[in-house]
């Protein structure tokens, strides 16, 4: 078990080739422009707008529990061109900032390690009160779905949702809800849709944290900026990583357990 381990992460751990980003880029231009899951057959109000590609392959199942080695993740536009980045600074850290195509950063994020220590974002402008730009984050341990609570009081939330999209396939889509009252169940502002047509090359559906196509809805803008939703999104994928890398880490300790018994 542990060669299986150390062989899977003899390919994970180099980082990113300038060719490689070429090739992903060059991936989320096809895919974005191509792809029809903008809606589900089970929410027809839905009506999809903007489409982004968040181009980051993610980590596998077998391979040893360390972070991503990623620094830049692009996110594009339908055309292939670069709509934000996020960066991290270092390989061991999960806290990342996003900026704009002139590099103006937007959104920060400070990422904590364990229970009961959710995220911090922070809006990055003008105001000299950070707590006027804080986004709070809350989040049960156990749970896969996130609540974001805005400066102004309003909350939305990312969960996971099993549908069949317009074409009949099933996929599971990662979901973005307003959760304050604006609609009965909730509002669906955004979806990330990651299935055999829309997920980052060189992962699979068993990857966790992989990439895909964010689905804007044609009136997202008047619920959330759009750097929130792909940053809030970003958190998401962030998390999937942790998730798995938690299950790695009760895998190897109970081989070696097992192996010294």
């Amino acid at each position: 078990m542990a060669s299986e381990y150390l062989k899977e992460e003899t390919v994970d751990i180099g980082m990113i080739s300038e060719k490689e980003k070429e090739e992903l880029k060059t991936s989320a231009a096809s895919i974005a422009s191509g792809t029809t899951a903008v809606s589900t057959a089970e929410n027809p109000q839905f009506i999809a707008g903007k489409s982004l590609f968040i181009s980051t392959r993610g980590i596998p199942v077998l391979r040893l529990p360390l972070p991503p080695s990623e620094l830049e993740i692009g996110i594009y536009n339908a055309d292939g061109s670069l709509a934000f980045q996020s960066t991290r600074e270092k390989r061991w850290s999960g806290s990342c900032v996003l900026s704009d195509t002139s590099r103006n950063n937007i959104v920060s994020t400070t990422y904590f390690w364990g229970p009961s220590r959710d995220p911090v974002l922070q809006l990055l402008g003008p105001s000299a009160d950070p707590n006027a730009n804080a986004i709070k984050t809350v989040s049960k341990w156990t749970s896969r779905s996130q609540k974001f609570v805005m400066p102004d009081g309003r909350i939305f939330e990312w969960t996971y949702k099993r549908e069949r999209l317009a074409g009949g396939k099933k996929a599971t889509l990662l979901v973005l809800y307003r959760r304050d009252g604006s609609a009965k169940n909730g509002k669906r502002i955004a979806q990330l849709v990651r299935d055999e047509d829309t997920r980052s090359p060189g992962s699979s559906k068993c990857s966790a944290g992989n990439g895909g196509e964010l689905v804007l809805s044609q009136d997202a803008a008047e619920a959330m900026n759009e750097a929130v939703i792909v940053a809030t999104c970003m958190l998401m994928l962030k998390k999937e990583i942790d998730r798995r890398r938690t299950v790695q880490m009760m895998m190897i300790s109970a081989a070696i357990s097992g192996g010294s018994s």
